[in-house]
């Protein structure tokens, strides 16, 4: 029987998180998925692993090769290996809740006009505490409404859309460690998009990776200037190149004051009780010996 979901995890040295991840896959109350696991170079077990989870259930399919290519290279492997009409996205360190298939699913089929849906994230560290929620609801005009100046709000990790749009508009490889967001800034005139305030993924976040953010935003503050200039919207992508190198500011001022925690927490909002037992008891699950 064909999938009715492919979820493509480009992975790369996450033997001690793995695990978890593919735990709340297998967890998922939709069962109709096949999972494509790319594996990027890893250097650690993470290999041995996958290859041990697909002995155990055949709807993982582990792709190994043993080259570091590049994250936005392996997505795109990952929606030419799928063999569903509809493409979640998830990596090796963060885990789903146990409906989020289900229901990004449901939303796909109940608007044939939506290409990527995004949700909801639980943003947690390694030992499992939750920072707190992270969000940003609405359709596509809310999304869409200032795309220059501040960011498309579909969280990568969280999308799920139609393997039509993911071949339409494959990832660009040159678009170092900005790879979700130039996409959707690129497809945006022609695609629709929404996000389900459902909190349906926990994110691992535990600081500040000073290093990926700067170089995030030179990339993006490139991307910007060009496609403004293209475009004629010169003034808007000064707007928003300015703000990129605020954030790489304040992130890099935020490393060095030792105050990441306290930058980290504020970017989500704080979780009521239920989702803090909600979180608690999908994470006991998942990590039980």
């Amino acid at each position: 029987m064909e999938p009715a979901i492919s979820i493509v995890m480009p992975v790369r040295n996450v033997q001690g998180t793995l695990d978890p991840a593919i735990r709340s896959i297998l967890a998922q109350t939709c069962t109709a998925w096949e999972l494509v696991v790319l594996d990027d170079g890893s250097t650690d077990g993470t290999a041995q692993r996958l290859r041990e989870f697909a002995d155990l259930d055949d709807r993982i399919r582990p792709f190994i090769d043993g080259r570091p290519l590049g994250l936005p290279t392996r997505l795109n492997e990952g929606v030419r290996h799928s063999h569903a009409p509809i493409i979640a996205r998830m990596d090796g360190d963060d885990v789903c809740y146990p409906h989020r298939l289900e229901t990004q699913l449901a939303f796909l089929h109940e608007n044939p006009e939506v290409d990527v849906v995004g949700a909801g994230m639980m943003v947690f560290t390694s030992d499992g505490t939750p920072r707190g929620p992270r969000s940003r609801a609405g359709g596509h005009e809310e999304l869409t409404a200032r795309p220059l100046r501040s960011e498309i709000g579909l969280a990568h990790p969280t999308w799920m859309g139609r393997r039509s749009w993911f071949l339409r508009f494959p990832y660009d490889p040159h678009a170092h460690r900005c790879e979700d967001w130039e996409v959707l800034l690129r497809a945006h005139t022609s695609s629709r998009y929404a996000s389900l305030p459902n909190v349906l993924l926990g994110y691992r976040e535990d600081r500040i990776k000073l290093r990926g953010s700067v170089e995030a935003r030179q990339h993006q503050m490139l991307f910007l200037l060009r496609y403004g200039a293209r475009h004629r919207q010169v003034m808007s992508s000064l707007i928003g190149s300015a703000g990129q190198l605020g954030r790489a500011a304040r992130d890099t001022l935020a490393v060095l004051a030792r105050r990441q925690d306290l930058v980290l927490d504020r970017r989500n909002r704080v979780a009521s009780p239920s989702e803090i037992a909600t979180w608690a008891a999908l994470w006991a699950e998942l990590t039980a010996p």
